[in-house]
């Protein structure tokens, strides 16, 4: 039997029956224990509550060198994390990843200074690298705390004090062909060290923050931000750039690379209205319809489209469409 069972059972089941009988009083009498479960996602248990992507092909995705917000001192720490973090996202099934080198070099030589992406920049980066969404993201904490969770909450006078290492990522993505933010969540995660040694008496607490115990806060916290992030994915439809149109046809850079098939339908849609904030950030709402197109050949990385109804222009956007 695993230790934690063990003293459970021997020492704390006397404990664990008294507590329970006093949760079922309290609720027979009204009252009770309030359980925080505003965090989504809360479990996270293979694809189960996941949503299913409106996308019918797979969203091409670039992620950002993350930035150091925490003073790690090592100069590869945000290439590692971009590493990372694409690792975890192109083990879906429905994305696909570029390699977060190519995507820096590529933010660079469109002038990216290492800072927060912008709107305008992340649109660059998309037609650069031929992107359907790009992604921004940053090692915001990483922190030492003391105390009793999960099951020492309950028996705090029987348990000693833990000590955990707390980490936290952030990642903003970007639809590249509107500029507008798709999801921007924060991932959180927690390294159990070991027993506190905190000493209450000492003028100094001593830090015990090791190179281990950030690893592994960090790895829960890419897990967290990854379930976390594709709510906001899952709901992003296939956009594409019109790259050349001519009579009854037009092209894309799209094809077998992301799962194009025959007969997948796009349409291209109106303008209706542009709306700008008090910061003076423009938002086009999209309006009809200008056109339908349906996708008669494949490449390997270049799709032709048969116009069926309206018309549009070479640079227009065209994105996914199930009526």
């Amino acid at each position: 039997m695993p230790k934690a069972q063990k003293i459970i059972s021997e020492t704390l089941a006397p404990v664990l029956l008294a507590i329970a009988g006093l949760a079922l009083a309290l609720s027979v009498s009204g009252c009770g224990v309030i359980t925080d479960m505003a965090r989504d996602n809360e479990f996270h248990l293979g694809s189960l509550g996941l949503k299913s992507f409106i996308s019918p092909v797979k969203l091409r995705v670039g992620i950002l060198n993350f930035r150091d917000e925490v003073g790690l001192g090592n100069p590869q720490a945000g290439p590692n994390m971009a590493n990372l973090v694409t690792e975890r996202f192109a083990e879906h099934k429905r994305m696909s990843l570029v390699p977060p080198a190519q995507v820096a070099e590529a933010a660079l030589g469109l002038g990216w200074d290492g800072g927060e992406l912008t709107p305008e920049l992340a649109q660059r980066i998309g037609q650069a690298l031929n992107l359907n969404v790009v992604m921004d993201g940053s090692i915001s904490q990483i922190e030492q705390s003391s105390g009793r969770r999960g099951w020492r909450k309950l028996v705090r006078f029987f348990t000693d004090q833990q000590s955990y290492v707390d980490a936290v990522l952030t990642l903003v993505a970007y639809d590249t062909a509107t500029g507008l933010v798709v999801t921007a969540r924060a991932g959180e995660g927690t390294y159990k060290v070991g027993e506190s040694e905190i000493d209450y008496f000492a003028t100094e607490s001593q830090p015990t923050i090791t190179q281990e115990s950030i690893a592994g806060g960090l790895d829960e916290a890419i897990e967290d931000i990854y379930y976390r992030s594709l709510d906001g994915l899952a709901y992003t439809p296939f956009k594409a750039r019109v790259v050349s149109e001519g009579g009854s046809a037009a092209t894309i850079d799209f094809g077998e690379n992301v799962g194009m098939k025959k007969g997948i339908r796009f349409v291209a849609l109106s303008d209706r209205e542009t709306l700008t904030s008090s910061i003076a950030v423009s938002y086009v709402i999209p309006g009809e319809p200008k056109a339908r197109l349906v996708v008669r050949d494949v490449g390997p990385d270049r799709s032709t489209l048969e116009i069926t109804e309206g018309s549009l222009n070479t640079g227009d956007y065209i994105q996914s469409w199930d009526d």
